[in-house]
C-alpha cells in the first residue's frame, strides 16, 4: 500500500508540473508599433447575411470609433460599449467573444468587419 501512495503522488507531482497557465493576453505582434489613430466607421450589414439579421441593424449601424494607442485597439459602439482588440499584426487588431471584430488599418480604405460566432450576421465598414 506505501508504494501504491507514492507512486499516486509522484504521478501527481508529474502531472502538476506538466500543467502550464496561460494569462489570456494575446503577445503583440511584432514590428515597429503602430501610430496612435481614432478612426470613426459607420457599419452596413452585408448581403451574405441571414434575413434576421436586419434586427440588429439599428444598434449596428450608428458610427463606432476605433482608438489605437499603445499598439492595442479599443470599439467604442454609439450605445457606449467597448470592445478591447488585440494587435494581431501591424495596424491589425481583432477581437470579441460572440461578437468576432477586425479592424484593419493597414490598407487605404480602412476595414471593420463585425460577425456574430456562426457568421450568419456579418457587417462591414470602410473609412479613408
Amino acid at each position: 500500500m506505501g508504494r501504491t501512495k507514492e507512486f499516486a503522488a509522484l504521478v501527481t507531482a508529474m502531472l502538476i508540473a506538466g500543467c502550464s497557465q496561460t494569462t489570456g493576453t494575446a503577445t503583440p505582434a511584432a514590428g515597429p508599433t503602430d501610430p496612435n489613430s481614432v478612426t470613426v466607421f459607420t457599419l452596413a450589414l452585408q448581403p451574405d447575411s441571414v434575413t434576421g439579421c436586419i434586427m440588429g441593424d439599428p444598434s449596428m449601424t450608428r458610427p463606432m470609433t476605433l482608438t489605437v494607442s499603445n499598439n492595442s485597439a479599443v470599439l467604442l459602439t454609439a450605445g457606449g460599449i467597448h470592445y478591447d482588440l488585440n494587435r494581431i499584426r501591424p495596424n491589425v487588431y481583432a477581437g470579441g467573444y460572440w461578437v468576432k471584430i477586425v479592424a484593419d488599418l493597414s490598407v487605404r480604405p480602412k476595414r471593420l468587419t463585425v460577425s456574430n460566432d456562426d457568421a450568419s450576421c456579418n457587417w462591414a465598414a470602410t473609412a479613408p
